[in-house]
């Protein structure tokens, strides 16, 4: 799976989290298994395991995949604002199967300059 890096919009924060159709289509399809709704439990930077709720529309040709249940919770959680990036990984452990993580990127300012700091 190809790590999704996304810069929030306005409505990825105070409404839902929309995924890209392409990264969608080439790493999450086919865990759908011809349902519209997943439950994916992903792990942040802290071990904290958030469960989101991936869905995609069932009729026509574009997919409109969104992260709406947990994600709200998630983003007071960490504050978020429009501009901060989000990465999602898929990371593959020998005992405990497939994990996916995700990553807060934000601007901060240290020392007059302006740096990325995961939280």
């Amino acid at each position: 799976m190809a790590n999704l890096r996304k810069t929030l919009s306005e409505t990825d924060v105070e409404v839902r989290f929309s995924v890209p159709s392409k990264w969608f289509k080439e790493n999450l399809l086919s865990r759908f298994e011809g349902k519209n709704k997943l439950d994916l439990p992903v792990k942040d930077l802290s071990g904290e395991v958030q469960s989101f709720g991936f869905s995609v529309r069932t009729k026509g040709n574009h997919f409109k995949p969104v992260i709406s249940r947990g994600w709200r919770k998630f983003v007071h959680a960490k504050g978020l604002k429009p501009g901060n990036k989000i990465i999602f990984v898929m990371e593959n452990d020998p005992e405990t199967g497939t994990e996916y993580k995700v990553e807060v990127i934000k601007e901060i300012r240290l020392f007059g300059r302006d740096i990325e700091g995961r939280v």
